[in-house]
């Protein structure tokens, strides 16, 4: 890659929010992180002359803040980050999670302000588009306008993602919705759907399946003692995806239906489930 059209290193001060400048990348930059089809890539000479700014989001460093003033767009360019809205008496309740290729404050941009926060999960990258800037760079590459559209449209489907998760009756099948979920956006970004690591703690994952922590736990244990997944503190490995999809579409509790985890289960469930717990510390 041409170095001056290359993402800087980050090594200026943190600012107040615990963000860091990493310098000036180049638009040409942000299309071809955006464009998963490699046939489609942008490559025009009006794109690498305009400058886009990169900036570090260290892990647990708030990007956006809920109630400030909204002047930009982000671009995830790697890490994770949780969506989320704090209550008036301090609670705070995940909306979504957002990866690479993810636009974040796009339900603010024809607001003054952010309805909602976003901070990072782990050390991250963000390419950022001030308001003013999206007219002139649309209008000069018409190919922006169109990645643009679709990340738009990806940050619209996380409602409908967590409307599906939420419709759900029992714990456990919201958990499996949860993990397949997490599993097609790994197939998305070309990593393994069946393994992956989860970059977000029980309380989150409790907190966008409207569910409690502990249930969040007894949740991972029910699904491993039916065999469907295996977990390693954080590591996730879906063992029968056609299982786990097939579980995925109840909407009722388990109980009621008697259902894929009670035909799996040995005579003794009492003895499956210690034994799973033991093989499942999800880690806070």
């Amino acid at each position: 890659m041409n170095p001056s059209t290359s993402p800087a290193t980050c090594q200026t001060p943190r600012s107040v929010s615990g963000t860091a400048q990493c310098g000036h990348s180049t638009l040409a930059d942000l299309m071809r992180m955006l464009c998963t089809d490699t046939t489609g890539i942008p490559d025009t000479q009006q794109a690498a002359e305009m400058a886009v700014s990169l900036r570090r989001v260290p892990a647990g460093a708030t990007l956006i803040h809920m109630g400030a003033s909204s002047d930009a767009l982000y671009f995830v360019c790697s890490g994770t980050f949780k969506i989320f809205r704090t209550d008036e008496d301090g609670y705070e309740q995940v909306l979504a999670f957002a990866g690479r290729r993810e636009v974040l404050a796009f339900d603010a941009l024809c607001m003054e302000t952010h309805p909602t926060a976003a901070s990072a999960l782990e050390d991250s990258t963000v390419y950022v588009i001030r308001k003013v800037e999206l007219h002139d760079f649309s209008r000069s590459v018409p190919a922006f306008e169109h990645e643009l559209q679709r990340a738009g449209s990806r940050a619209l489907g996380r409602t409908n993602e967590l409307a599906e998760l939420m419709a759900a009756v029992a714990a456990e099948v919201r958990l499996a919705r949860f993990l397949l979920l997490l599993s097609r956006r790994m197939a998305t970004n070309g990593q393994s759907p069946r393994r992956f690591h989860l970059r977000m703690g029980r309380r989150d994952i409790a907190s966008i399946l409207g569910v409690a922590h502990e249930t969040v736990s007894r949740s991972f244990t029910a699904l491993v003692a039916a065999r469907l997944v295996h977990v390693s503190d954080r590591d996730v490995e879906i063992l029968d995806m056609d299982g786990l999809k097939a579980y995925s579409r109840s909407t009722r509790r388990a109980q009621d239906e008697g259902g894929l985890v009670r035909a799996r289960r040995p005579a003794s469930p009492l003895a499956m489930v210690q034994k799973a717990q033991s093989l499942c510390p999800l880690a806070a």
